[in-house]
């Protein structure tokens, strides 16, 4: 195992991802993630395929939540089924797995993702969603998409949902504008004796567990996903390269964990964690800064910090992820509402949801939260 010392206070436990390395001219998804095409695809030459018989088809496409390692995280986690439709060519891909929990069927594209797709032909999300309608009549139908300006496809509805902010490796190098209070937490941070390493150990897997629960039961008064769902990703991408734990330490103790992601050219912080009590020593900004100094040394092109909504109460995650200068644009979710439906089905599911999650909150067990956790969180996608 190469041990790279890239900075005093950082230590990369594995090798720098040569495949990348190799790649630095391809086309980050970064740079096109705002195209969009007029392509015509007439709905008779379109289909659907099923994820298990097809993998190989889902192995390149443009982003993490649409590729075939993380739909197998799902599937294996919480049983969904992906389809897929896709044109004659299989040149264009749009995942979805149908749902049914009790109160009305839909089709999701795709739960527990930020986002479905960012380099897209307008024109073929609309078919493909115009399909989807046409073969599940019935059936209530959402996906996000990212765009520069709310996509038109009627009949479908489409409203502001969030952010997905997104550093360009290129831009960040040259780019000496850095949010000044960002700069003297890191210096704070490093005096306090903080130091940053990579992981990929299951002891570093668990010690995120226990800070990531911790900060949902806590913080937001809301059930964490089960452990099942993380060991799931460990085993998919962290074992096969293609991920990592991002450790701030202090004392030995772990005090702030990020599970992050590779796919492609692209680094994915995809969930973070940490001590409430230890926030003052700054392990988050240090953790921020080694993430883009870990992206730069493999050669990586883009940083995708991934999805911030739109409410008022998400204004300061927001200001935190554009502190190394990333790019905000804008996620839209997209839904249909067959004739008929009754919206106050999705009031009840809510209020389910709401209710069982305040019950395991008030029983003040964990044991049941996690039971509650592994039988309903399906739910939540």
């Amino acid at each position: 195992m190469e041990v790279l010392e890239i900075c005093s206070y950082i230590t990369w436990e594995y090798a720098p991802n040569e495949i990348n390395k190799k790649n630095k001219k391809k086309l980050s998804f970064f740079n096109i993630a705002l195209s969009v095409e007029n392509n015509d695809v007439k709905l008779e030459k379109l289909k659907i395929i099923n994820f298990e018989d097809n993998k190989q088809i889902f192995v390149s496409k443009t982003n993490l939540f649409n590729g075939d390692k993380w739909l197998w995280v799902l599937s294996n986690t919480y049983g969904f089924r992906f389809k897929a439709v896709t044109d004659s060519e299989e040149s264009f891909l749009l995942p979805f797995c149908e749902t049914s929990d009790g109160y009305f069927p839909a089709i999701k594209s795709i739960p527990f993702g930020d986002y479905t797709l960012i380099s897209y032909p307008e024109k073929k999300v609309e078919q493909a969603l115009q399909y989807l309608k046409n073969r599940f009549p019935h059936y209530y139908i959402e996906t996000t998409l990212v765009s520069k300006k709310p996509p038109a496809l009627a009949p479908f509805q489409t409203v502001k949902t969030g952010y997905l902010i997104q550093v360009n490796m290129a831009e960040w190098r040259k780019n000496g504008n850095r949010d000044a209070v960002h700069e003297r937490n890191i210096k704070k941070a490093l005096a306090n004796g903080l130091e940053i390493k990579t992981s990929r150990t299951k002891t570093s897997l668990h010690n995120f567990y226990t800070l990531h629960e911790q900060l949902r039961i806590k913080k937001f008064k809301k059930l964490a996903q089960p452990f099942r769902f993380f060991e799931a990703i460990y085993q998919e991408f962290i074992l096969e390269g293609k991920g990592f734990l991002l450790e701030a330490r202090h004392q030995r103790d772990v005090i702030a964990s990020w599970l992050v992601l590779e796919h492609g050219d692209t680094l994915y912080y995809k969930f973070g964690a940490s001590d409430p009590d230890k926030l003052y020593l700054r392990p988050n900004d240090l953790l921020f800064r080694s993430l883009l100094e870990f992206g730069q040394a493999n050669g990586f092109l883009a940083v995708d910090l991934g999805y911030s909504g739109a409410a008022k109460s998400y204004e300061g995650l927001i200001r935190f992820k554009s502190k190394e200068g990333g790019d905000k644009i804008t996620l839209y979710h997209v839904e249909y509402f067959p004739p008929g439906f009754d919206k106050g089905l999705m009031e009840k599911k809510r209020q389910f949801l709401t209710t069982i999650t305040q019950k395991a909150m008030a029983s003040g067990s964990r044991l049941e939260m996690r039971r509650v956790s592994n039988e309903y969180y399906r739910w939540f996608g």
